[in-house]
């Protein structure tokens, strides 16, 4: 029986391990695109790497699908920003 529980224990060691790993590579990939987006369309700023962290997420890392968001939205407010004035 112990024998059974310290297999069962190191098991569960082992998917927390692979889970922890991979929250941590989609950490990366959503921190490597979001800066990739915002040195394509000259966007600077921590706020602004935040909103495309989560454009990211909600698009399901489709990077074609953020920068066209991404995009969109940037142009719309800089349009709104220059209006305002």
């Amino acid at each position: 029986m112990r024998g059974e529980r310290r297999g069962k224990k190191e098991e569960e060691g082992k998917e927390n391990k692979n889970e922890e790993e991979a929250a941590d590579e989609k950490e990366r990939l959503k921190k490597e695109i979001a800066l990739k987006i915002m040195e394509e369309l000259g966007i600077k700023g921590v706020g602004k790497r935040r909103l495309l962290e989560k454009l990211v997420e909600q698009y399901d890392y489709d990077e074609a699908k953020v920068r066209y968001k991404a995009k969109r939205a940037f142009i719309t407010y800089r349009y709104a920003k220059l209006k305002s004035h």
